[in-house]
């Protein structure tokens, strides 16, 4: 190789190398701007959060208001639970009857359950809803002439279908309500860490009051004056004897 070779060969590879690192140098001050632009970033997230604070006023508010809510839909589910106790022990007579009879009217039905007609296919229709009876319609449509026959596990499913509970919150996933409860721990915990969960009846409760009462109760009661009177009677007594 020449010696003019060598020299383009050098050269070449001298430029070869410049580009090389003009390339690594663009790219890692590429790096670095992106760096700096998610550390600037994250700052002003964090700016933007420590300013934006939640106001406690408003948050009491919606706590209260949704434990009273809660409070009068768990009363309202009670007061249905019990209504629907009462239905399903009227469809559960029903079913029994037609043990006895397979297909009954709905005229019949109602006479020997001593309820109204209307009330009856009313029922009827909630436990052919629940797949526990069948119906066939009068071609007439006569709700008296509707005949009723009951399912083949109907004794199953009306246990399966009074044991069926209502939920507080039918609208909210099984998700939803996980996360809530995780959201309410954040707000019960501090809170019970305070000491604010903490039980202060002992310190000032009736119990208390009442023990001072039994004692004062002791010492003034009808047989502590009794006993005196009964001392005073026998003072009488001595004195009666010193008159003799």
């Amino acid at each position: 190789m020449s010696e003019n070779e060598e020299i383009m060969n050098e050269t070449e590879n001298e430029t070869m190398a410049a580009e090389v690192e003009a390339v690594e140098t663009v790219e890692t001050e590429a790096a670095e701007v992106e760096a700096a632009d998610e550390v600037s970033a994250e700052e002003e997230a964090e700016v933007v959060e420590a300013a934006a604070d939640y106001d406690d006023e408003e948050l009491m508010d919606k706590m209260q208001k949704a434990a009273r809510l809660l409070r009068s839909r768990r009363f309202a589910i009670s007061k249905e639970e019990e209504a629907k106790a009462e239905r399903m022990a009227n469809i559960e007579r029903a079913i029994k009857l037609l043990d006895l009879k397979p297909k009954m009217e709905q005229k019949e039905m109602s006479d020997l359950l001593g309820m109204r007609l209307r009330e009856l296919d009313g029922l009827m229709a909630e436990a052919e809803a629940a797949d526990l009876v069948g119906r066939i319609d009068d071609a007439e449509g006569d709700m008296r002439k509707i005949v009723v026959f009951a399912a083949e596990d109907a004794a199953e499913g009306l246990v399966e279908l009074a044991n069926k509970k209502e939920k507080l919150l039918p609208e909210l996933s099984y998700k939803e309500a996980t996360e809530l409860m995780a959201a309410l721990d954040k707000v019960i915990a501090p809170l019970v860490a305070m000491g604010l969960d903490e039980d202060r009846g002992p310190r000032g409760g009736r119990d208390d009051r009442g023990g001072r009462g039994g004692d004062r109760g002791g010492r003034g009661g009808f047989g502590d004056r009794g006993g005196r009177g009964g001392d005073r009677g026998g003072r009488g007594g001595d004195r009666g004897g010193r008159g003799g």
